[in-house]
């Protein structure tokens, strides 16, 4: 009697459940049981490939995993792997190639057979013979660039000849070829996002071919964007797509932006959801305004770069006046950063009592110095945003003892009656053990806590005891807490039901030492009772040998 075969349909069913948790070994299992199950498992576990953590991968699994992604674009695998892909992260090849640079066998292993035609050595080496001992440097780009082009274009041959869409829908790489990229996006029929390390290679052409083949194009990521024409490219590529078709923005790092780009992208204002400008020049920064219009925002994150210690930034009582008014018309936002922005508090000031504004996450870091009168009204202010669930506070002028909680009596009133908070961080602050104490009391479900200050005693322990879903403690202050009152602290911690939960202790006060016994026993209460852990810092230990403190000299 022959065994019963579960139906096609229902082992796609539970393929695609498995995708939907990221089962990436269940699924490979699935993929061995015969061809029939092969062929569901093998599409879903190389559509998830985007969000695998690359340190589950020995260099040798990432070899073969790139290489079979390579290999089906010239039709030499089973199945067409990367067909399936949904997120061809080239930056992820690149690290690959870094792995096997100088490792002889591992690079045979991954260039032999077809894979031959994609070796590309650095100009001046093509002659050089390889061998164990002397291995030619590889043009790491130039094979990127090879491979990429040789996954698009037989992803798009599949999806012409079968009238299929593909499922690429992620495009990132640290290189592009700014020559090249536009064909290749001509060919992505199904891009909704595009990652890329250098902005500038963005221009009309590129927006061009997004326009005319990639109807839903929506998501832009640049790490940087800092060539001298950085800022009209970029304007241009906004200009060139379809308006109000871009959701998302991001600029990670150094760029050039003006304000012509910003006045670009407001052509995107009634689509836009996503907007993460970091390290802006100060003139720019001041005249963030333009985007007013951006109205639809749901997360929005200003910071000006670090390194302009010019006083570009600073805005007139109209430039700060038109920037609030725009986060208040903003009734979707829910994530709002303000980095070095220097009148962010007057700028809080009118938007957080706003009815209509309710956010969940708040981050706020080296402001300017505001009036008393603005800064008790902008902490009292920020009790109205009962929806919070993450909240940062950083010092004015990035330097712990420019905010002291208690001397904002209102700061911490208004962070005891954010009942919804889970985590708080008030790292660069100066708190005290009271304050601690009085806001562990008042917000029992938070999960994630960290705080600075100067001597924390052994007061706070009980209170932060009693956090039952406690999952990350993070102490910057200086503490003094006992062997005893530590070991009360967790055994209380087990009564609660607490697991998990990860203790950073990283200015104990070396007077206050425990003993090697004493830190044994905690680490193996916190490990056995609390499946968690406990590490204990003091950089200020003077019977601690530091290399500083090692001469070559007689």
């Amino acid at each position: 009697m022959s065994k019963p075969v579960l139906p096609q349909d229902i082992m796609l069913l539970i393929c695609e459940e498995l995708g939907l948790r990221r089962q990436f070994g269940t699924l490979f299992n699935c993929s061995l049981v015969n061809h029939r199950t092969a062929s569901i498992a093998v599409e879903q576990l190389y559509g998830i490939l985007e969000v695998m953590d690359p340190f589950i991968f020995y260099t040798n699994q990432s070899i073969r995993l790139w290489r079979a992604i390579i290999l089906s674009s010239l039709g030499a695998t089973r199945f067409p792997y990367c067909a399936y892909m949904r997120a061809l992260s080239l930056g992820s090849l690149v690290e690959c190639l870094d792995d096997i640079r100088s490792d002889a066998a591992a690079r045979q292993c991954f260039f032999e057979g077809p894979m031959q035609d994609f070796l590309v050595l650095q100009r001046g080496y093509e002659s050089v013979k390889t061998t164990r001992k002397r291995l030619p440097p590889l043009d790491n780009p130039a094979i990127t660039s090879k491979c990429a082009e040789s996954i698009i274009q037989y992803a798009k041959q599949l999806a012409d000849g079968d009238s299929t869409t593909m499922a690429l829908t992620h495009l990132e790489a640290s290189v592009f070829p700014r020559d090249i990229l536009p064909t290749w996006l001509s060919c992505l029929g199904s891009l909704t996002s595009l990652q890329i390390q250098d902005g500038s290679v963005l221009g009309v052409e590129a927006a061009g071919a997004i326009t005319a083949h990639c109807p839903n194009f929506s998501e832009l990521t640049c790490f940087h964007c800092s060539s001298d024409t950085a800022a009209e490219d970029v304007a241009a590529f906004f200009l060139a797509l379809r308006p109000n078709t871009l959701q998302r923005f991001e600029i990670l790092s150094r760029n050039n932006l003006s304000g012509a780009t910003l006045a670009a992208l407001r052509t995107h204002a009634k689509s836009l959801r996503v907007l993460d400008l970091r390290s802006l020049p100060a003139s720019t920064t001041k005249r963030i305004h333009i985007l007013s219009e951006c109205t639809a925002l749901e997360r929005l994150v200003i910071e000006k770069d670090t390194t302009d210690g010019s006083d570009l930034d600073i805005m007139t009582v109209t430039e700060m006046v038109q920037v609030a008014e725009w986060l208040r018309s903003c009734k979707a936002l829910r994530e709002l950063g303000l980095h070095h922005v220097r009148d962010a508090l007057p700028i809080l000031h009118h938007v957080l009592p706003t009815p209509e504004i309710r956010l969940e996450t708040l981050h706020i870091q080296d402001w300017h110095f505001a009036s008393e009168e603005v800064t008790k009204a902008t902490w009292e202010a920020l009790g109205h945003q009962k929806r919070l669930k993450l909240l940062a506070i950083a010092s004015q002028d990035q330097s712990t003892n420019d905010l002291v909680l208690s001397q904002n009596p209102e700061l911490t009133d208004s962070i005891c009656h954010l009942y919804t908070l889970t985590s708080l961080n008030l790292m660069q602050t100066y708190v005290s053990s009271d304050e601690i104490s009085r806001i562990a009391t008042a917000l029992p479900g938070i999960e994630e806590l960290s705080f600075g200050g100067e001597l924390i005693d052994d007061s706070i322990l009980e209170p932060l005891s009693k956090l039952s879903k406690l999952a990350t403690l993070t102490v910057t202050a200086v503490t003094a807490f006992t062997f005893d009152n530590l070991l009360r602290f967790a055994e209380r911690l087990y009564d609660v039901g607490n697991q998990g939960i990860k203790v950073e202790l990283l200015n104990q006060w070396h007077e206050a030492k425990l003993t090697t016994d004493e830190e044994m026993r905690l680490n193996m209460y916190f490990a056995d009772h609390l499946k968690g852990q406990i590490a204990i810092s003091y950089p200020n230990d003077p019977d601690e040998l530091h290399e500083a403190d090692f001469s070559d000299s007689d």
